[in-house]
């Protein structure tokens, strides 16, 4: 039984490695093939990107170019090629949800921890400091992307990862978060404990979702410049970036459920944080 499983684990690995690879243009690893209505829409209204193709089937292809009209877009036009469902299968894969819509675009620009900073402590005195989300090593692309919806949703438009043990962006992450990736500025840091020190210092209260949290969810909109902390799915928060948050925060959950999947607990946080 153990043969059996372990088979089927690799069988299942070697095909999310063929879809990661299918995702990507051409072994490029600054572009990615990106799929479904609403977040193409986004990209191309949002010009965030270079875009190099654009895919649509017989079925779509009035549709995008009405968009396009609409949206004073035209000049997208030449890079439009006509195809079919397997052919668009063919470069993401079948589980995607395509909706007969694809494009070939640059990844989002990220920035790093000097840029973060840099920003923060430029901005006008007197202020208000953005609300910050930290995704401490969040792996699963389906809960990155609904975090970046809810974040968005709220107006956290400020998205920082570890750059060890988190997915980079790929056509899951965009499409679960319904486009809304474009609205947000992606921020990766190599240390997560040396950049909550350093917000510390400019003012802000480092707070992390802990199921042992001393204090409740809705004292959280009690505090102001929130740098907001979500744990992996696993382990949640690490144990020296638990320690270092100047307070833990609890959601209250029925006693017989373990715990609440991660982008449920950060949508709950955030609209405790836009309560404000």
């Amino acid at each position: 039984m153990k043969n059996h499983n372990r088979k089927q684990q690799n069988t299942k690995n070697k095909i999310e490695s063929r879809s990661r690879r299918s995702q990507q243009s051409d072994g490029n690893p600054n572009e990615l093939w990106l799929c479904g209505k609403h977040p193409i829409f986004t990209i191309l209204q949002k010009k965030r990107r270079k875009i190099f193709e654009i895919l649509a089937t017989r079925n779509t292809i009035s549709e995008l170019e009405n968009f396009l009209k609409k949206n004073s877009l035209t000049s997208l036009k030449p890079l439009i090629k006509v195809v079919d469902n397997d052919h668009i299968e063919s470069l993401l894969g079948k589980n995607q949800l395509h909706q007969g819509f694809a494009i070939r675009a640059a990844k989002l620009p990220t920035k790093n921890q000097n840029d973060l900073l840099e920003e923060l402590c430029t901005a006008e005195e007197g202020s208000k400091l953005p609300t910050l989300l930290l995704l401490d090593q969040i792996s699963d692309p389906h809960n990155i992307g609904a975090i970046i919806r809810s974040a968005a949703s709220f107006g956290v438009t400020k998205i920082i990862f570890s750059e060890h043990n988190s997915p980079k962006e790929n056509a899951t992450i965009v499409k679960s978060s319904a486009g809304t990736i474009e609205l947000v500025d992606l921020i990766i840091v190599t240390n997560f404990n040396n950049l909550i020190e350093k917000l510390k210092k400019i003012g802000y209260w480092c707070i992390g979702l802990a199921g042992e949290g001393a204090a409740s969810i809705t004292a959280i909109k009690e505090y102001k410049n929130i740098a907001l902390i979500i744990g992996s799915e696993g382990d949640g928060i690490r144990d020296l970036v638990k320690k270092n948050c100047d307070l833990l925060a609890r959601i209250e959950i029925d006693q017989e459920v373990e715990s609440l999947n991660a982008s449920v607990a950060a949508a709950i946080a955030l609209y405790e944080i836009s309560r404000r």
